[in-house]
């Protein structure tokens, strides 16, 4: 996964993390209830549980909410190849 995302800092977080999808103020998001988070330097995915998509969105530091804008849909390999 790090070599296909180009990115040597992959990692796996916290599923009980807060995401919410494409939030124009963040209590105006809707909730995400998502199973798998992955972070990478900047980004997150994180996998819906209701469709099994893939999440792209970002936060701010350790311990915040996760904020995405869009699905990559439900294969891993399409979401990391859109980093």
């Amino acid at each position: 996964m790090r070599r296909r995302a180009q990115d040597s800092t992959v990692e796996l977080l916290d599923p009980s993390t807060p995401v919410f999808l494409a939030p124009l103020e963040p209590s105006q998001g809707v909730s995400l209830e998502v199973d798998l988070i992955i972070g990478f330097t900047g980004l997150c995915l994180a996998r819906c549980v209701d469709d099994g998509e893939w999440y792209m969105g970002h936060r701010g530091g350790p311990g915040e909410p996760i904020f995405c804008w869009s699905s990559y849909g439900t294969d891993l390999g399409t979401a990391l190849d859109g980093l």
